[in-house]
């Protein structure tokens, strides 16, 4: 393999280590389908062509791949997404709470989480038997890693009490880790809002990487990395929405200098959407100013 190609890949698996990375990788794990349509017409219906195209002018080491659907699925196990092999890339599936509330509804979800755990477990009784389907395309594929997301708080804090996580989700998740890990992969997980209280949890069960940094949510990226040091990386915390441009240079220049020795892959807290293409998507990533690619 080209060293070019063993870079991108070798520096993020620095950054997750604390390895002092060569430099602060970039990634993006969420794109939309219309962004990715929009800006690479040209390989519409090449989901995997797409997103090189993406990862390529943005100038990203890591790049997420959707797992969530069927004809993703059929892909990775064509091998299509071996054509990402230069990127570290991250196989991203919904987690057991999401499932629950794509299945019950949001409301009836989380009286299951309360009052009746084995409505909620027996939906999630697949997932675990996917997962480690997954992981065997994946390691085939050279994906970094398996991301779980599972939106399970809000700005408060946990959508569910802290007891419920610990005796149900909680479990799951470190099943979910011990497959990952199993099978020579990183465990990645997502979830918007305030996880704080969880993050401790989410270490013991294995995951390397905490995405995103919820900053509307009271998180603060900093006080993260002092609280927990080297036992964990972080991923995502440039909220490219609502702030301005200076702010946005500001945050990216204060963090690679403070996450030289790793622990941080650079990225916006939302993902890619036709909302997020702006001047301030440039300075972010100052090479898709150069590619000319927004209009």
């Amino acid at each position: 393999m080209p060293k070019y190609e063993v870079s991108k890949r070798r520096n993020v698996v620095a950054a997750l280590s604390h390895s002092s990375p060569s430099c602060l990788p970039r990634g993006e794990l969420f794109f939309t389908r219309k962004f990715l349509d929009v800006f690479f017409p040209q390989s519409r219906g090449d989901y995997a062509g797409q997103l090189s195209s993406a990862a390529y002018l943005l100038g990203l080491s890591l790049v997420g791949v959707d797992l969530n659907e069927e004809w993703s699925r059929s892909m990775l196990r064509e091998g299509d997404y071996g054509r990402l092999r230069e990127y570290f890339t991250v196989g991203y599936i919904n987690g057991p709470v999401l499932r629950a509330i794509a299945r019950l509804g949001f409301r009836q979800a989380m009286v299951c989480m309360k009052k009746d755990h084995q409505i909620f477990l027996d939906l999630a009784s697949s997932l675990i038997q996917e997962v480690a389907e997954i992981c065997f395309f994946a390691r085939k594929n050279d994906l970094g890693a398996l991301l779980v997301a599972d939106d399970i708080a809000g700005n408060r804090g946990l959508l569910f009490s802290h007891n419920d996580f610990a005796r149900t989700v909680l479990p799951l998740y470190k099943q979910i880790a011990g497959t990952i890990k199993a099978n020579g992969l990183h465990a990645f997980f997502h979830s918007d809002g305030d996880t704080k209280v969880i993050i401790d949890s989410l270490i013991e069960a294995g995951y390397d990487c905490i995405h995103p940094i919820d900053a509307e949510a009271g998180l603060s990226l900093y006080e993260l990395q002092k609280t927990f040091e080297n036992k964990v990386s972080f991923m995502g915390h440039i909220d490219i929405i609502n702030l301005h441009e200076e702010q946005i240079a500001r945050e990216v220049s204060i963090a690679e200098n403070y996450f030289r020795e790793g622990g941080l892959i650079l990225g916006s807290t939302c993902g890619l959407s036709m909302k997020t293409v702006s001047g301030k998507l440039r300075t972010l990533y100052p090479q898709w100013e150069w590619r000319g690619q927004e209009t």
